[in-house]
């Protein structure tokens, strides 16, 4: 059995669907950071950003990958699967230990948004390889992403203020993404990752499911349920419910409770991966306009 690779824009809820679906059965790996990105395959996919000068607010040269490239990315890829460093992700257990062979019978996968521009290289490794492409409303991303930079600033400003100018050594990253504290930018990174996506389910065809994150938080339980039924999870609607009992829905569609933001969505709903999506539709209380 091959992985269920979760790919999608940050900030689109790809946290929230893979806690979902590890509740529900999904083997996600030993070692997690705080985002729920296995170590593992989060190291790899940053590496492989690094060979081609991308990060993962500024992707662009990761559609640059050519044949040469992808057969080195993989060949590394391959050594370091195959090495002790795999225990980070497959853990103790025996049973685990078995997910990166061939007979794998154990449902498995990781989440990372980079897998957006790396979930090719990862299919060519692991055959039978699935993609759940989560999306969400570009407003409420762009609007998160700004958020979580006003903190960061702030939050350095207030420790700035106790030090004295001699005592700055450059350990302090002051910004995690200066791009983005500018919604516009992060609407255009939105709309770079989210086509990308739409290529991946194309490339990956019955293989690839889209979940849209307001619609899972609409209906948690049966989008779940979906998901599992695609992962190859067996659980029951008990198992469901008790793996989504958390999920909030006030958070569907946030945006159109901000004046400002709802005017930035009116200009940008005419896109046409708007339209692709059903995100060009909407009213002001959160639901399809006729």
């Amino acid at each position: 059995m091959g992985p269920v690779i979760i790919c999608g824009m940050h900030r689109s809820g790809t946290s929230l669907v893979c806690r979902a679906l590890e509740a529900a059965g999904l083997f996600t790996g030993d070692v997690k950071e705080h985002n729920h990105e296995a170590v593992f395959f989060l190291t790899l996919n940053q590496w492989m950003f690094e060979q081609l000068g991308a990060s993962w607010d500024n992707p662009y040269n990761m559609r640059f990958i050519n044949d040469d490239l992808a057969g080195y990315l993989l060949a590394v890829i391959g050594n370091i699967v195959n090495s002790p460093s795999a225990v980070s992700f497959t853990g103790a257990d025996p049973r685990h230990q078995q997910v990166f062979s061939p007979d794998n019978r154990i449902a498995w996968g990781w989440k990372d948004p980079r897998n957006t521009f790396t979930a090719a290289i990862w299919a060519a490794a692991f055959a039978d390889a699935k993609l759940v492409h989560v999306c969400r409303s570009p407003l409420d991303v762009a609007a998160s992403l700004q958020q979580r930079e006003q903190e960061i600033l702030q939050s350095h400003q207030a420790e700035l203020a106790h030090m004295r100018p001699e005592q700055l050594d450059g350990a302090l990253r002051f910004q995690q993404s200066p791009r983005l504290f500018h919604l516009e930018e992060g609407l255009v990174l939105w709309e770079e990752y989210t086509a990308q996506a739409l290529v991946l389910e194309k490339q990956f065809g019955a293989n690839a499911i889209r979940v849209r994150y307001e619609d899972f938080l609409a209906d948690p339980v049966k989008e779940l349920g979906t998901l599992a039924d695609f992962a190859g999870l067996d659980a029951d609607t008990e198992l469901l419910q008790a793996a989504v009992a958390q999920v909030n829905p006030a958070r569907r569609y946030a945006f159109t409770n901000n004046p400002e933001l709802l005017s930035a969505y009116r200009g940008f709903r005419k896109r046409d991966i708007m339209q692709s999506l059903g995100y060009d539709t909407l009213d002001e209380n959160c639901t399809t306009a006729a």
